[in-house]
């Protein structure tokens, strides 16, 4: 290679590193103002000759930079309207992942300049189906639907007809409904209110729901009236020398969570051992009432208190008045007053083990399936759950048996579960 051409190549090269090349000037802008862009037709391509406008949606926009701008592209035709969705929000959208870049030469200053520029999908629209409206539409369907009705009724089935004047039985006149739409708003509101906190169950004792100690949820007054409870004599269970002669003492004694519990009271602090005996000698009296219930339409009034011994007599009536319905001049338990003396059990069971208890050990002593005696639990606002793992490893017991060992736990505030509904019937 010649001296010469050695100087040529060494003098494209330092015009190249200063961003020219021949006599054009190449200039990289972070921006350009309004313009250009690219636009994207996916279904109609309009004439070259339609103007196109661009608009800012902001509307003091903070920089000039219109990549950095909500804006659209618009324009339109005699009959078409064309329109850009993608870059009117504050979401991204398509064309958004990707950067384009232009390049625009300016004759003048002999410079091209390279600037980034936003990627604009347009849609199209119709004028005319714009200007005919929703009402339009919605009169065009009236009148489809009427004409579908007038046919139904000449030449349809039976079955069509009776859907037909079904259909017409139950539609709403807007304008009779204005005058009442204040009152249906405000009804829908209170009632949306109500149902925001369930109410308790009718068969469970009457709690208190707004006190945060849990002892205080079930006040002993609402599970043993003031007078049965003066009536439950523990004299004889604290004077008793074991466990036998305390079970001797109760009107039930095939329960061994009571005959366990009367030992555990017995040891307990003194300031509440005449209480929890109470609870426990008032539970047996729920236990041989519940297991007596099946008998109970079959005998006399003058024959109940041998067949429940060891009941007092004023606690005897006052669990026939609760829990059991007058059948002439008998008794009988019905399903709600079975429900609702099952209630009072379980509550007597959480009372007198400080309102956690085993559910198992419980369904047991009431042989039923601990399942149903979970849901009495949470129907009393309990939270029904397995012990933690440190439970389970100072019982030593696996996950699986903990399934068996499940506690329910009485809670302040007290929240009730909502009622399940069931759904329409299926034909």
């Amino acid at each position: 290679m010649s001296s010469q051409d050695t100087k040529k190549s060494k003098k494209r090269k330092s015009m190249a590193a200063e961003g020219k090349v021949g006599d054009v000037a190449i200039e990289i802008a972070d921006s350009l103002g309004a313009g250009p862009a690219f636009v994207n037709f996916p279904t109609i391509k309009p004439n070259k000759k339609v103007p196109f406008t661009i608009y800012s949606r902001d509307s003091a926009p903070t920089t000039s930079d219109i990549t950095k701008q909500r804006s659209l592209i618009a324009g339109e035709t005699e009959d078409v309207e064309f329109f850009s969705t993608n870059r009117d929000r504050q979401v991204s959208g398509e064309g958004s992942d990707c950067q384009y870049l232009a390049a625009v030469y300016d004759p003048e200053t002999n410079k091209l300049h390279v600037t980034n520029t936003p990627l604009y999908l347009l849609a199209h629209r119709v004028k005319r189906l714009r200007d005919l409206g929703p009402s339009g539409t919605a009169s065009l369907d009236t009148q489809w639907k009427a004409k579908r009705n007038d046919l139904g009724e000449v030449f349809g089935t039976r079955k069509a007809k009776t859907q037909i004047k079904a259909e017409e039985r139950n539609k709403v006149d807007v304008k009779a409904m204005s005058g009442v739409r204040a009152d249906l708003i405000s009804s829908i509101a209170a009632k949306e209110a109500t149902d925001e906190t369930p109410a308790p169950p009718e068969v469970i004792p009457v709690p208190n729901l707004t006190t945060s100690v849990v002892a205080d949820v079930y006040p002993r007054e609402a599970i043993v009236p003031d007078g049965e409870w003066s009536a439950l004599n523990v004299t004889d269970i604290v004077k008793a020398k074991d466990d036998k002669e305390r079970v001797a003492c109760l009107p039930y004694r095939r329960s061994r969570w009571i005959e366990n519990k009367l030992r555990v009271a017995i040891e307990g602090p003194p300031s509440v051992r005449k209480q929890n005996l109470r609870y426990l000698f008032y539970l047996s009296c729920l236990m041989s009432f519940f297991n007596f219930a099946h008998s109970l339409h079959r005998t006399s009034n003058a024959d109940l208190p041998s067949k429940l011994q060891g009941i007092p007599p004023q606690v005897l009536q006052g669990l026939l008045t609760r829990f059991s319905e007058p059948d002439g001049k008998k008794y009988k338990v019905t399903e709600r007053s079975r429900q609702k003396l099952l209630m009072w059990i379980c509550v007597c069971y959480l009372a007198a083990d400080g309102w956690t208890v085993d559910v198992g050990r419980v369904a047991k002593d009431l042989n039923m399936p601990p399942t149903k005696v979970g849901e009495f639990y949470k129907s009393l606002g309990c939270t029904v759950e397995l012990p933690s793992p440190a439970e389970r490893e100072k019982m030593g017991i696996t996950l699986s048996q903990a399934q068996e060992r499940r506690r329910a736990t009485l809670k302040a505030p007290v929240k009730y579960p909502k009622t399940k509904r069931r759904g329409p019937a299926k034909h």
